[in-house]
């Protein structure tokens, strides 16, 4: 029997098939765009996704906020209301402070109801790594299994879970400031490409650079095979910014590759998609424990 409910935030992206399958919620975060506040919904019900991205080609920004505080305050209540305990997996800490935020609102609601107790666990991960351990805890949930359990078994096995990504351009993150990498990174050399990855402290890391589009692609596949583990039972998550026959490429390449059991394609969401901008692809899986450490 459940007794705990699981949240992620939008960061995740994490669809709506899978939280009605495995009974999950997500905080909903905000975003600006063109003086206009929309609601950082995974349906993109207040801005299709295709807008969102030529509207970002155009040379207009999108800025970004943590989760709303009407979110955490009605969804917290009604799980508390029910009899459940509350896990929120958050975005990781160095890229949003939701973290940290959901917990002082949660611990002034959870006072209300005696014998209750909530988690905010930090992921260190965004994109689809944060919505598999979203999924996996919610499984966790749903076979009885305690938040407790939950805490231990990710503190063991979350750098396990992992995004690879590249960009159509750096100058979406470099005015987001939201990935560690050298100055040098970010230097103006024509048709070099990054390859970004969620390193072992939460951080984005730009830890390589290659010459040209296909190449980069290739790259993430590469990459995929190389650390993805049990592989014949493994589903990887690719996700794009609007460049959906890129991200068609990468996941046959890697289906041909591994002989996985699916390669899912979706949409990057508008939260990551404001810091990385069109044309980013990400791939996520679980495999060998991420090893990756960027600066400071």
């Amino acid at each position: 029997m459940k007794n705990f409910y699981v949240f992620t935030d939008s960061t995740s992206d994490v669809e709506k098939n899978y939280r009605e399958e495995l009974d999950f919620g997500y905080l909903k975060m905000a975003f600006r765009i063109d003086e206009k506040d929309y609601d950082a919904d995974l349906e993109w019900s207040g801005l299709a996704s295709k807008d969102f991205y030529n509207t970002l080609r155009q040379g207009n920004r999108a800025t970004t906020n943590q989760i709303l505080t009407t979110e955490v305050e009605k969804k917290f209540e009604e799980a508390f209301a029910k009899g459940l305990d509350v896990f929120y997996l958050a975005c990781s800490s160095k890229l949003s402070t939701s973290v940290n935020y959901a917990k002082v609102i949660g611990e002034e609601i959870v006072a209300k109801y005696p014998g209750r107790k909530f988690v905010c666990y930090d992921s260190l991960r965004s994109c689809y790594a944060e919505a598999m351990m979203a999924m996996d805890a919610a499984r966790m949930a749903n076979e009885g299994k305690t938040m407790d359990d939950v805490v231990k078994y990710f503190d063991e096995y979350k750098l396990n879970y992992q995004t690879f990504a590249t960009v159509g351009s750096l100058n979406w993150l470099k005015m987001a400031g939201r990935v560690k990498a050298s100055k040098a990174f970010f230097g103006n050399l024509f048709g070099v490409k990054p390859i970004i990855c969620g390193d072992t402290k939460g951080n984005n890391y730009g830890f390589k650079k290659v010459k040209g589009r296909k190449t980069s692609l290739d790259e993430l596949v590469a990459i995929t095979v190389e650390r993805l583990e049990n592989k014949e039972n493994a589903v990887v998550y690719v996700e794009n910014a609007d460049c959906l026959q890129d991200a068609e490429y990468v996941a046959k390449e890697i289906k041909a590759k591994t002989n996985c059991k699916e390669v899912h394609i979706s949409t990057l969401g508008p939260i990551i998609g404001a810091t990385c901008g069109p044309d980013t692809i990400t791939v996520s899986f679980y495999g060998k424990k991420m090893d990756i450490t960027g600066e400071e």
